[in-house]
């Protein structure tokens, strides 16, 4: 049947469906573009969340190592372990036991590996660090705690 036989109702009836279906169609098009678009953005703003989160806890890491090997080391200085002039060397170091960290120190001479028991979590008291022990890069034991 073409379209000029139909009844002038039925055509416009038609027309508005085919109309109804084409802007559900573009509408559809139109919002999962727009989902897309959403789900990539927040997606993003997560992931650059993510990153800048585990970059300011690297930091925060990075200044108590540094804190707790300049505690280790002032407290070796103090009791003459180690020279005036001896300066931290390396990174911080896990040990076997819960608590105790090593950090290495050195002169031009030698090396002092210094293993300190983190007894509190506020670095800035002296008291939270206890010097456990301190060994020559020979392996002579220079100080060591009495338990």
């Amino acid at each position: 049947m073409a379209e000029s036989q139909l009844e002038p109702g039925t055509r416009r009836w038609l027309q508005w469906e085919w109309r109804a279906a084409l802007i559900t169609v573009i509408g559809g098009f139109v919002l999962l573009i727009g989902l897309i678009a959403y789900v990539t953005y927040s997606l993003t703003h997560l992931r650059q969340d993510y990153v800048n989160a585990a970059r300011k806890q690297a930091t925060i890491n990075a200044e108590a190592q540094v804190a707790l090997c300049t505690a280790s080391l002032a407290h070796a200085k103090e009791f003459g372990i180690v020279p005036n002039y001896g300066k931290l060397t390396g990174a911080l170091q896990l040990t076997n036991v819960k608590g105790r960290y090593a950090c290495t120190a050195g002169t031009a001479v030698t090396t002092y590996t210094m293993m300190s028991d983190l007894l509190c979590r506020d670095l800035r008291d002296a008291r939270c660090v206890a010097l456990y022990s301190v060994v020559q890069q020979d392996g002579t034991i220079l100080y060591r705690r009495q338990q």
